[in-house]
């Protein structure tokens, strides 16, 4: 008995679209329209080989595989099953010979799409690692089969680049990250970074460079003229002296980060190093200066918005950029208007534990205060997002620095009324 085939035509299928709900309606001899909850229409071609289970080919969607053409394909398939091969096998057997003449700048591509997303990685690492893809990779490598690409040429790759040496470890796990997707697809079957030694390429790691702590004296120069870098640009130093976090943290933050009744202000995962979200308590001193800081940025939803008018015209309402405050800083230093040690951004993290250290909060509440992560049981079990210590360490410390900015004695010696976290047992 003949099968049946050519059960269903275009009128069936489209009405099929229209109602929207899942089926699967055979065409005959195999061949089945299939439509998804999400509205994926496909052809599928349904087949068992003597001995073997059911197998499934997808042949194509619809309406770009029409009915007739899905029909001429299927029967093309079919000739192949009665000869005793595995068109789905051979399907999977030509898309793994497609993937391995990729070129790195196809598996970039792949790897951009799937992985390297801001749902995946902080936003300052995705931007740090597309420059390590567009300056050095895609140029030097993205011609290349992934196949062919070897650990003597991630050698050579990395020497040419002419980077310092944590400019080179940096871009040696891009490359890493990028060929470990490679493995992922089964391109390649080991990553050729695996085995590579930074002492071996650029000899030991150079020293990281001390922190530095402003003195009293250094903070009173400083903070007494101020406003030599501009008014936004003082209050934004002012506040993170003040609260201890990153620059780029608050530069990124808008004004509804803010709750100013409250005395708080949440720093958002994707702005921090760690992908961890923390709240920031407000000193009554810091509220003045975010609520000035908001009375300057009108309009803006942010903090520190965009000044430069080709910012703007280029992303709307933005934030400033992540060096602007710093520039300022350095032109002020370059101008002669601050007779003090020469400090970096992450110098006002280290100026603040030395102080509230000094006077007289506790190691475990310092670190808190910079929203570093206690070690132990200690940091497994204090999941609190309002911590009163640090509340009262960050009050004590914006003390500290009004007295600074007004000429006055700051309380360094006074010893402060912050206890030590008890330990668990």
């Amino acid at each position: 008995m003949a099968k049946k085939t050519n059960l269903l035509n275009d009128l069936q299928l489209r009405r099929f679209i229209a109602a929207g709900e899942q089926v699967a309606k055979s065409d005959g001899d195999g061949l089945t329209f299939t439509l998804s909850g999400a509205g994926t229409a496909s052809w599928v071609l349904r087949y068992r080989q003597p001995g073997d289970r059911r197998k499934e080919l997808t042949i194509g969607n619809y309406p770009d595989v029409s009915l007739s053409a899905a029909r001429e394909l299927a029967r093309a398939h079919r000739v192949q099953i009665d000869q005793g091969q595995d068109p789905a096998a051979l399907k999977r057997e030509s898309k793994t010979r497609d993937m391995q003449a990729w070129t790195v700048a196809d598996l970039v591509e792949d790897y951009r799409a799937k992985v390297h997303t801001t749902s995946n990685y902080a936003k300052d690492t995705v931007y740090y690692r597309e420059a390590d893809i567009n300056q050095v990779v895609l140029p030097r490598l993205g011609a290349w089969q992934v196949s062919r690409v070897t650990s003597i040429d991630v050698v050579h790759t990395l020497k040419e680049s002419g980077r310092t040496w944590t400019m080179t470890k940096r871009l040696l796990t891009t490359i890493s990250k990028v060929m470990d997707h490679a493995c992922g697809l089964t391109i390649i079957g080991s990553n050729p970074c695996f085995g590579i030694k930074m002492e071996a390429l650029m000899g030991k790691r150079p020293k990281v460079k001390a922190r530095k702590m402003l003195t009293t004296e250094d903070l009173r120069i400083l903070l007494k003229d101020i406003d030599f870098i501009g008014r936004e640009n003082a209050l934004a130093l002012l506040v993170i002296l003040a609260t201890c976090v990153r620059g780029i943290e608050l530069v990124k933050a808008k004004k509804e980060d803010f709750d100013l009744e409250a005395g708080t202000w949440f720093v958002h995962d994707a702005h921090v190093k760690t992908r961890a979200g923390f709240l920031v308590p407000l000193a009554p001193t810091v509220i003045e200066w975010v609520r000035e800081l908001m009375s300057l940025a009108g309009d803006s939803d942010y903090i520190l918005p965009a000044r430069r008018a080709d910012r703007i015209a280029k992303h709307g309402d933005t934030h400033v950029g992540r060096t602007t405050l710093w520039a300022a800083i350095d032109r002020a230093f370059q101008r002669g208007d601050y007779d003090i040690q020469r400090f970096t951004p992450h110098d006002t993290r280290s100026t603040a534990k030395g102080h509230l250290r000094n006077m007289g909060v506790s190691r475990e509440i310092s670190e808190i205060a910079l929203n570093h992560k206690l070690k132990g049981m200690e940091g497994v079990y204090d999941v609190r997002e309002e911590i009163p210590e640090r509340r009262r360490a960050l009050a004590i410390w914006a003390d500290f620095l009004l007295a600074c900015e007004s000429g006055a004695t700051p309380p360094e010696t006074r010893g402060a009324n912050v206890v030590q976290l008890r330990r668990l047992a």
